[in-house]
């Protein structure tokens, strides 16, 4: 007969958890509070709206294509409704046509302002751009139809690259970011002075665009890690050309990368081009493969393209959860009992804690708790007549889990059973003092937990005998 709580706490510990990461980038990853990169599938002509994983007081979202082919066609990604945990996202060509690849886009969200830690040294901004460049367009490549910006640089940077994105649609007619020294379109911004001045473009097109928003990164060149991230940015030798030439062009890094921005550094084809990811794999190890893309709409429609520099922020996989799993006991005294003694009713605490930076795969959380024998499960209302109604509860604390009916289940076997669906035995109404093990299967993808607490207790009732 069980008759003091040491006895239970001695019995608590045999909780079997089950879960699986595959630790890698197929939605978001998280760097810092103010940081996040996207990998997102199947980007086409219509509009989709993309979850973050951060709240952000005024994101910064920028954006590169992944063009799977040549022959595919000519696209630009466009952004809109930037909240503070989503934004909307499609591709299109700059003439607003719908006919474009559905493909890759890889993105980088952060919060505008200045940082520098653990390596990361940027700031990013935003500004109205109410004049357009291009080939035929009023003024050109002219510094007049762009936006010195120059003076909302904060920080210091000796190797500075430049990201940027035309992330709104005042105009369904697209244009595309580029910056430059404010002197000469074909030196990128910083490149013989202190000056950046940035802009959209429409290449060749001979029209004018409504006002848009700009928002452009500048980040000091440098590789380091960051949450089990590792990051490389540079910017690249004025090599490759356009999609109607030969691509793929690669530059050669450090590392087997999973995701990554690009952004042309300066204008040196008058013709007006942008940077995009190229290839069914754009970042095999060791490399970065590109190509710089170009309008089809006026002019010379061949996408061919002189060489360019390129700037790229790539960044390497390495999160992985770091789950652990305890268990507490407590009285319940909800029907008066003052002690711990045989007829009285305790509350079982599972709690589940992942300290790693990488997330758990959707669905794939399984928990197998074993029951003292001393103990019968109590299949009721939990608090009778609380707040909750359920016979086992999930308090969740940012994890991102829910509990139903479903997820619970039971076995009354001697054994333990080898998986969830092993567990197939029902609780009777009240005290079942013949379950020996509770199955939890709850739901949903579990948040990482470097940046924030990432965990979820699972409650349940039963009386000692």
């Amino acid at each position: 007969m069980l008759t003091n709580t040491m006895n239970i706490k001695h019995k608590i510990a045999t909780v079997v958890l089950f879960w699986l990461s595959m630790a890698q980038i197929s939605y978001a990853q998280v760097l810092t509070e103010n940081l996040e990169i996207k990998s997102l599938q199947g980007v086409g002509a219509t509009w989709q709206t993309v979850n973050l994983e951060n709240s952000y007081t005024d994101a910064i979202v920028i954006c590169t294509h992944v063009l799977p082919t040549a022959s595919d066609p000519s696209a630009t990604t466009r952004i809109d409704n930037i909240t503070a945990t989503s934004f909307d996202l499609r591709l299109q060509q700059l003439e607003d046509s719908s006919a474009v690849p559905t493909s890759d886009v890889h993105c980088i969200i952060s919060d505008e302002g200045v940082y520098n830690s653990g390596g990361l040294k940027y700031e990013a901004h935003k500004v109205d751009s109410d004049l357009t460049n291009g080939l035929t367009a009023p003024n050109n490549w002219n510094e007049s139809n762009a936006e010195n910006v120059t003076g909302s640089i904060v920080q210091i940077y000796s190797a500075p690259a430049v990201f940027g994105q035309v992330m709104s649609f005042n105009d369904n007619r697209g244009s595309v970011f580029w910056n430059f020294n404010c002197i000469t379109r074909g030196d990128r911004a910083f490149f013989n002075n202190a000056e950046i001045c940035v802009g959209k473009h429409v290449g060749q097109i001979g029209t004018t665009r409504a006002t848009e928003t700009l928002g452009y990164i500048v980040m000091e060149t440098s590789s380091a890690t960051v949450n089990d991230i590792r990051f490389a940015a540079a910017v690249g030798a004025d090599t490759g050309a356009g999609v109607g030439n030969s691509p793929p062009y690669n530059y050669a890094v450090s590392g087997d990368f999973d995701a990554g921005v690009l952004t042309q550094a300066g204008e040196d084809g008058g013709q007006g081009g942008w940077a995009i990811l190229f290839g069914a794999d754009p970042l095999p190890n060791g490399q970065v493969r590109w190509a710089i893309e170009e309008e089809v709409v006026q002019g010379d429609m061949a996408r061919g393209h002189t060489s360019e520099n390129v700037a790229y922020w790539l960044f390497e996989d390495n999160q992985v959860p770091d789950m652990e799993a305890s268990k507490t006991v407590d009285l319940y005294t909800g029907n008066g009992a003052t002690h711990m003694l045989p007829g009285s009713d305790v509350i079982y605490s599972i709690t589940v804690e992942n300290t790693g930076s990488g997330t758990v795969d959707e669905d794939t959380i399984v928990l197998i708790d074993a029951m003292p024998p001393e103990l019968s499960f109590y299949n009721g209302d939990i608090d009778d007549g609380g707040p909750q109604t359920q016979a086992v509860i999930l308090i969740d604390t940012d994890s991102g889990l829910t509990l139903g009916p479903a997820d619970v289940t039971f076995s009354k076997s001697a054994t333990k059973p080898a998986n969830f669906a092993a567990c197939t035995d029902s609780a009777i109404s009240g005290y079942d003092p013949d379950v020996t093990f509770i199955c939890l299967a709850p739901k949903g993808e579990m948040e990482e937990g470097t940046i924030t607490p990432s965990s979820f207790t699972i409650q349940f009732r039963a009386m000692v005998k």
